[in-house]
């Protein structure tokens, strides 16, 4: 989750910067952007969840398998964003985020699934916590510099093989997730 969390904390604040450095208007570009994230996020948080749900009783890790193929496959469509020319970069930019947020649901839903029920609210105040340390505060002046140093698209180049790596963190997690979630549940039911 700090690797996603990473990519889009720092996309949120650096997409102004890097449609300056692709000469387009952040005023208009930060509106489209923002629909994008609206639509793409709320559609893809709501399908990631259903289709986890429902491949949960074929497939151990569903949660996790669901979050990291969706970063996989958003991995690609966030770099065509980089080269194709706007507008049309913007459709590759709606499946790179339709991916990215594919991982929400299944998530949270994860995080719920291995925290003893005493403290689960704990769990989700440390994961926010850690998340938000450790991922977008991180984003911000790491981005920033690799943009001062470069320029915004090795910056965004830089995204882009954080949203790999996100995606091999959510799949290695997959052969723990069953046993950890089996952990809690014998806790809870004696």
């Amino acid at each position: 989750m700090t690797l996603t969390t990473f990519v889009t904390g720092g996309l949120g604040f650096w997409v102004p910067a890097y449609l300056r450095y692709r000469n387009q208007s952040p005023e208009m570009g930060m509106t489209i952007f923002g629909l994008i994230t609206v639509v793409a996020g709320l559609v893809s948080t709501l399908l990631g969840g259903v289709i986890a749900d429902r491949l949960r009783s074929r497939f151990a890790g569903s949660y996790f398998w669901v979050s990291g193929i969706g970063m996989l496959i958003a991995c690609p469509f966030f770099i065509a964003t980089l080269y194709i020319p706007f507008p049309v970069t913007w459709i590759t930019m709606f499946f790179a985020i339709f991916f990215l947020f594919l991982n929400t649901g299944p998530s949270n839903t994860a995080l719920a699934n291995v925290s003893l029920p005493a403290v689960r609210a704990t769990a989700f105040a440390a994961n926010i916590l850690v998340i938000h340390a450790l991922g977008d505060v991180q984003a911000f002046w790491l981005l920033g510099y690799i943009g001062g140093h470069t320029n915004m698209h090795v910056a965004f180049l830089f995204v882009s093989g954080i949203i790999f790596l996100s995606g091999l963190a959510w799949l290695v997690g997959v052969k723990y997730l069953q046993a950890d979630t089996a952990a809690v549940e014998s806790q809870t039911s004696a």
